[in-house]
């Protein structure tokens, strides 16, 4: 006798205006499943702009967390640190920059 079961998976989430939402430093950290200190350097190495003057006061855009997960993934995947990521996405948005300009034409 064979038994079958289904298997459901249940998410939840909340969905926002990235626009307008902005993160802590803890909320960017627990979001990105990291260390404060690497979010810390991540800013130090240029890749996340936080508004704020200081670190207890720093905002960050939502979409630091696709930020964050690139660098992830490019540690991950490819072996790249800190300052190699750093340079890949600012080619990538470079690339991304001149295709735009390409489709407008």
């Amino acid at each position: 006798m064979t038994v079958k079961y289904n298997i459901i998976k249940v998410y939840q989430g909340r969905i926002t205006d990235e626009e307008e939402e902005e993160l802590t430093l803890m909320q960017l950290s627990r979001l990105s499943h990291l260390p404060p200190q690497c979010v810390i350097d991540m800013v130090d190495e240029g890749i996340l702009e936080p508004s704020g003057a200081s670190i207890h006061a720093w905002r960050f855009p939502f979409s630091a967390i696709g930020r964050v997960r690139k660098v992830i993934r490019f540690q991950n995947d490819l072996d790249i640190n800190l300052a190699g990521s750093a340079l890949v996405l600012d080619l990538l948005g470079k690339i991304e920059h001149l295709e735009a300009k390409l489709a407008r034409r």
